[in-house]
């Protein structure tokens, strides 16, 4: 073995400290890259079986005749095509009454598109006219199974079916009722699998065409399927990327993924800084030792060469490490969120590139840390570099002005001193607690954002306690508004409605409130609370860029009964959902009418909420139920890998400064050997010489902070931006405390220095110390 090769081995081994907390930094780093990335790959892989397995369908045409739309596509190209009935009436399950769907099917075999599949019980028999299979969710929610019973409330009354089994539905792998409710009240929405002619009797005529393309899942463009589907009379064609469970799921994963990638680099950027750090100070040291190797006839080549392994190394240990235990870890994410969310198939793979690519990170980021250090070392000149063994800096005009200021301690002015003497090591100190802050800043300004959207929506904008629908012709204020806890009664519409202008459509729900509502609060984009326009309505913010439209433009609202024309009095800025609001005038002439109305209610304070619908839902004339405050339950699983995810950036936050810092600072005094030495022979007890070293750190990190909040806070925006679409529109918010109490974190991650400090400081050999320097 080369010489050089021994001392770059014998160098690791003597800060094994360092190194260590350098190659942890760097393992953390490639670790969140592979275990996220390949838990990203596997979703979407999972994802993609089941939507194969069970013929997803790549487009859902309503409007026009079904058959015809469906034959239309086929004639164009389509893989398959079939026409299907859906419809959402109400349903009484388990004495709780709801707004479900009911789903046509064949009962002489599964459909070509959009199959389930049974895991409990089993398929239709063959001459069934009153049998069902109910969605999985639904299942677990009311924990109901095959033998059981539901009524469904069709045309002419209630109707009681048979659950005869359990199925997985690729259309409700999130159970979704359309893009405005992707998270609401479990107990309020099923979904039931009728007989298509059981559909047909109760409810009407097919009303949709499934159509799914020859390579299934395709790029969602306008192309001749398409193009026929809307000549055969099709008013809104929607996408598989549009489909309201696929899009619920997939903004989830896309912020997701995000995150997979710009977390990591956080950390591989500061473990480069940290490499960096290390070998620039030990090479500032062993200056004379490179001249004697230089002038024993060692080639700068070498000399380059013995630096840059010592950081290839340290790299490619973390890199390896990270590789290892990310490939674990991958495999348990993807299982935690598939059973978390219930996603029926679950497939794990190690991804060769991406191993391949996190040991390249963790190589490269221990070559980035060394090469400059390594350059600077093969640039040294023999003759200047044996004068002494590191070349002080003549004091400038900080060092003078910190001299005078004799009202303060000496350790106090001795780091004041140092912290303009050595700007390399006051900046790494910097960058660590830059670094440090952004992570955490992002991470905590992501999850308080979330928290207070959801406080928002569901305090502030959605005022009512419950939603109930009531068969026309009946009293709703003296059926529920006598009810014991019922504050306010008020007759709201609802309707889904395709909303047209400038050559773009969106698919929304068009909801009607009285004039003076107190039941819902209009907050414009500007901030500014509004009323609800006598004639027109107000539009959720993403309708300005989904349609291209601007306040006072007029669109077209399409339902399957017809279309009207209608103004934008405005847009309302709201975190969930984005919706059309108008008056229950101009709301009901607008959508279709169910025979059916809904009623939003007001509780008094203190009541118990499941004995509200227990006891709303059996009154006479009720068909439906949905607690307004339930949906958190759901949004709380919805983002279950979320918060996990958040959690462990925040803890990690707080171990990469405390890395960054703990490297920053065995340099800062190996660099200061002699100086130390010097202070414990001229008796300054070990505290103070602790104290000096520990108020040097806090002040760098003090200097850093501003830049990490400033930094942390626009990371933090630009992740939300990720998870924002026209099913979220996230602000950052978070409270005045926030980005304080992160400063302090990391100015207490910085003082705790003082510990390992002291520790250094009395390890110092003075007799050693001495002799090295007379030599």
């Amino acid at each position: 073995m080369r010489v050089t090769t021994k001392k770059s081995l014998r160098d690791l081994r003597r800060s094994r400290a360092q190194v260590i907390a350098v190659t942890i930094t760097i393992m953390l780093g490639v670790m969140l890259y592979v275990a996220t990335a390949g838990a990203f790959q596997n979703l979407t892989a999972s994802y993609q079986h089941t939507y194969d397995r069970l013929n997803f369908a790549t487009y859902v045409g309503t409007g026009g005749t079904a058959d015809d739309v469906a034959s239309a596509a086929a004639a164009a190209g389509a893989a398959d095509a079939i026409p299907r009935a859906q419809y959402d009436p109400p349903m009484l399950i388990d004495n709780t009454k709801l707004v479900g769907r009911v789903i046509g099917m064949p009962v002489d075999g599964q459909p070509a598109v959009n199959s389930v599949d049974v895991v409990d019980g089993g398929y239709f028999d063959a001459d069934a006219t009153d049998q069902a299979l109910i969605e999985t969710h639904a299942a677990d929610t009311f924990g109901i199974g095959p033998g059981d019973t539901v009524k469904v409330y069709g045309g002419d009354g209630w109707h009681e079916v048979t659950i005869v089994g359990v199925a997985i539905s690729a259309e409700y792998l999130w159970p979704a009722r359309n893009r405005q409710s992707v998270l609401g009240d479990p107990h309020a929405f099923a979904v039931l699998f009728l007989p298509s002619d059981t559909v047909a009797q109760w409810f009407g005529p097919d009303n949709q065409a499934l159509v799914m393309m020859p390579d299934q899942l395709t790029t969602s463009s306008t192309n001749d399927v398409t193009q026929a589907m809307t000549d055969a009379g099709a008013t809104d064609i929607q996408t598989w990327e549009e489909q309201p469970s696929h899009a619920t799921l997939n903004e989830d994963l896309k912020g997701f993924d995000q995150m997979s990638k710009a977390f990591p680099a956080l950390f591989l950027l500061a473990a480069a800084i940290a490499s960096y750090v290390m070998l620039a100070r030990r090479i500032l040291m062993e200056r004379p030792v490179i001249a004697t190797l230089m002038a024993a006839g060692a080639r700068r080549g070498r000399i380059l060469r013995m630096y840059l392994l010592q950081g290839l190394v340290v790299g490619t240990l973390g890199g390896f490490l990270g590789v290892v235990i990310g490939a674990l870890a991958s495999g348990a994410v993807t299982t935690a969120y598939t059973g978390g969310l219930g996603i029926p198939d679950t497939v794990i793979k190690n991804y060769p590139w991406m191993i391949v690519v996190g040991l390249a990170f963790g190589v490269l980021v221990g070559a980035m840390g060394a090469f400059f250090p390594a350059l600077s070392a093969s640039r040294t000149k023999p003759a200047e570099a044996m004068h002494t063994a590191a070349p002080t800096r003549a004091p400038g005009p900080w060092s003078r002005l910190v001299a005078r200021m004799r009202w303060l301690p000496v350790a106090t002015r001795m780091a004041l001193r140092d912290v303009g003497r050595s700007p390399r090591r006051t900046l790494a100190t910097m960058l660590g607690a830059i670094l440090s802050l952004v992570l955490v800043l992002a991470s905590v300004g992501m999850m308080t954002s979330i928290v207070q959207a959801i406080q928002i929506q569901y305090t502030d904008i959605e005022l009512q306690d419950a939603t109930v629908v009531i068969e026309d012709g009946v009293d709703a204020a003296s059926t529920v508004g006598s009810v014991d806890g019922v504050a306010a009664v008020e007759r709201t519409t609802m309707g889904r409605v395709t909303a047209q202008a400038n050559g773009h459509s969106y698919v929304t729900t068009l909801r009607g409130f009285e004039s003076n509502t107190a039941m819902h609060q209009f907050k414009m984009t500007d901030g500014a609370l509004t009323s609800l326009p006598p004639s027109g309505v107000l539009a959720g913010a993403p309708i300005a860029t989904l349609l291209n439209v601007e306040a006072g433009d007029t669109i077209t609202l399409s339902t399957e009964s017809g279309t009207s024309e209608v103004t934008i009095a405005g847009f309302v800025d709201e975190p969930l959902g984005t919706f059309l609001y108008a008056t229950n005038d101009v709301a009901s002439s607008a959508v279709d009418e169910t025979g059916l109305s809904s009623y939003d209610l007001a509780f008094r304070d203190g009541v118990d909420r499941d004995a509200m619908r227990q006891h709303i839902s059996q009154l006479d004339g009720v068909v439906g139920y949905q607690d307004a405050r339930a949906v958190v339950t759901s949004l709380q699983q919805y983002l279950g890998l979320f918060w996990a995810f958040i959690g462990v950036m925040i803890i990690l936050g707080g171990a990469l400064a405390l890395a960054v810092m703990y490297v920053t600072l065995a340099v800062n005094i190996v660099e200061r050997t002699g100086e130390l030495a010097t202070l414990r022979a001229s008796g300054v007890p070990v505290r103070k010489v602790a104290g000096t070293i520990t108020i040097e750190n806090v002040i760098a990190t003090a200097l850093g902070i501003p830049f990490g909040v400033a930094l942390g806070t626009l990371a933090a925006a630009w992740f939300l931006s990720t998870f924002s679409s026209d099913l979220f529109t996230f602000h950052l918010m978070w409270s005045w405390w926030v980005p304080w109490v992160a400063a302090a974190g990391v100015l207490i991650a910085s003082a705790l220095s003082r510990i390992p400090a002291a520790r250094a400081v009395r390890k110092v050999d003075v007799a050693t110390v001495v002799r090295e320097r007379a030599t």
